[in-house]
């Protein structure tokens, strides 16, 4: 079945703690966005030591940063992190980021690629990564439309790897996840579709798993 991993993008730690509180029933990890205002044009908040003393689930950060080896050195004592996604836009050689985290965490690493990203060009490092994740949008905000061709990148990627654990982040919702699901992508990354809306974060996260379980 499809992961549900909730895309936590906050200005606040009560934001942060107000939505994750909603979340603990419902699902094991979130992913946390942290953007730096650089790589894209708007900031979110992110401390290591709140998300440490206030977060019961594990943990995959989605680094939007103009220097993910320099953001990561002060994640390294929270305990929740278990993978972290780094852009393979953000850095001149990706290579740099697998050395790293291989020689100094138990962290798995994930690929991010924007929707402009062939996936051709991360196939030299597939071998080194847990992951990959494609972004449904261009990324730095929730509530974008999805880019329709990236389902079609998805979808033969999932083809020609399917071993290879796949995400999708960027207007995963309702309307839209029976064409993810298509897709053959094992993890979706919904944000405003959890958060964005009257409901409470758990009942928008059993409405989502009742449509996985239709369409599978």
């Amino acid at each position: 079945m499809i992961q549900i991993i909730p895309s936590v993008l906050v200005k606040s730690k009560d934001e942060f703690i107000n939505q994750v509180s909603g979340l603990e029933d419902s699902v094991t990890m979130i992913q946390l966005d942290i953007a730096d205002g650089k790589f894209v044009p708007n900031t979110t908040w992110a401390d290591p030591e709140i998300v440490k003393k206030n977060c019961d689930l594990s943990v995959e950060l989605h680094l939007m940063v103009s220097d993910p080896l320099e953001e990561l050195k002060k994640w390294k004592k929270v305990k929740q992190i278990k993978r972290v996604l780094v852009h393979f836009e953000s850095v001149n050689d990706f290579r740099e980021v697998i050395f790293e985290l291989e020689n100094e965490t138990d962290w798995q690493l994930g690929i991010v690629i924007n929707p402009d990203t062939p996936y051709e060009k991360i196939e030299p490092y597939l071998n080194e990564v847990a992951s990959v994740m494609f972004m449904g949008v261009i990324p730095g905000k929730q509530g974008q439309g999805l880019i329709s061709e990236v389902l079609d990148s998805i979808t033969n990627f999932t083809i020609d790897y399917p071993d290879m654990l796949t995400e999708i982040d960027g207007a995963v919702n309702e309307e839209t996840l029976p064409a993810i699901a298509k897709t053959g992508v094992k993890a979706i990354c919904p944000g405003s579709a959890i958060f964005g809306n009257d409901k409470s974060p758990k009942e928008n996260v059993e409405k989502m798993e009742d449509i996985i379980n239709k369409l599978a």
